[in-house]
């Protein structure tokens, strides 16, 4: 699979529909290469053949199909993962290694997920952003969405990597003040925000 160039330090592997595949973040940072998820399928990974630090988003399989069959120097991942995965270093708070930050972020989409910020620019976050989808509407957590939004504040990245957003790249701006636009449509005594989907 072609890398996709951010910049001289930041590249990925584009996401795929069949099989369903998340995008894999590849990061050279002082002799070191790191992985931002793994991917599903084999051709997901065929130049993928070095030994690689690795941060896991989360446990959903388009994100961790790949994990055995890449060669894992380190693997960080939540406790959540962990229990998919049954290896690698849990990561609980923020954890700094050089000019990477991994960090909790929690999200409505599941459980566990971790961020990865690069420089202080860039921050891979998965699937994060996302919410579940129930009974026609996308479905998000009130408190975990607060909360959400208040780790993306902290972070000092002006751009987020999002999986499966066309282009990849998007603005924390822009992002966070999605999210709060969705927050201030909370019910009281409500504890989840429901937004219609539009099927037009």
């Amino acid at each position: 699979m072609d890398e996709i160039k951010i910049n001289d330090k930041i590249s990925y592997i584009a996401s795929s529909e069949n099989p369903l595949s998340a995008e894999i973040g590849i990061i050279r940072d002082n002799g070191v290469t790191w992985l931002y998820d793994v991917g599903n399928g084999e051709n997901h990974i065929t130049d993928l053949d070095g030994g690689y630090n690795i941060v896991l988003s989360h446990f959903h399989q388009d994100h961790i199909g790949n994990i055995n069959k890449i060669q894992t120097r380190e693997l960080y991942l939540s406790k959540e993962t962990y229990e998919y995965i049954s290896k690698g270093k849990i990561v609980c708070g923020s954890l700094y290694i050089g000019n990477l930050h991994i960090f909790p972020l929690p999200s409505s989409h599941t459980k566990g997920s971790l961020g990865l910020e690069v420089d202080n620019t860039y921050a891979f976050v998965g699937d994060a952003l996302y919410s579940k989808v129930r009974d026609g509407c996308y479905i998000y957590d009130a408190w975990l969405l607060q909360e959400e939004i208040a780790v993306l504040k902290k972070l000092n990245a002006t751009f987020l990597l999002v999986s499966h957003f066309e282009g990849f790249i998007r603005r924390k701006e822009d992002v966070i003040a999605e999210l709060e636009m969705i927050y201030e449509m909370r019910e009281q005594n409500d504890t989840e925000i429901k937004v219609k989907i539009d099927t037009e």
